[in-house]
């Protein structure tokens, strides 16, 4: 980041030099205080839900549109 100016970093996972990141780069670099996915109930149950309703759309019906390797 010292030899891109422009550049700037975003992530949800903490670094290992997270403060030295924030002293050096404060308004190119930004951080989530935990990781920010699927970490709440809510989430986990959505996706729990979408994964069984298209197994079963699978098996009734032979559907295959969130199907990855073709």
């Amino acid at each position: 980041m010292e030899e891109r100016p422009k550049f700037q970093f975003a992530t949800d996972v903490k670094p290992d030099r997270h403060e030295e990141f924030l002293t050096k780069f404060p308004k190119r670099y930004y951080s989530t205080p935990k990781k920010a996915g699927a970490q709440t109930t809510d989430a986990n149950i959505n996706s729990g839900l979408a994964a069984a309703k298209q197994t079963v759309a699978y098996f009734n019906n032979g559907d295959e549109c969130y199907r990855v390797n073709k």
